[in-house]
């Protein structure tokens, strides 16, 4: 049985979708994910920028 909040889980899949779409450098989601603050936001791209957001919806 899974027990990870839905949030968390759109949040994760979020962060694998900018991973896989190759628009924003690696080095840079990388560092962007080590910071546990950030890690929690869900994460999406516009123009080549990171960007991020409270909202999951």
């Amino acid at each position: 049985m899974d027990t990870t909040p839905p949030g968390q889980a759109l949040v994760e899949a979020g962060w694998q979708k900018v991973r896989d779409d190759g628009r924003v450098r690696p080095e840079l989601l990388e560092a962007a994910y080590a910071e546990p603050r950030l890690r929690q936001l869900f994460p999406w791209t516009g123009m080549g920028e990171l960007h991020f957001s409270r909202c999951t919806y």
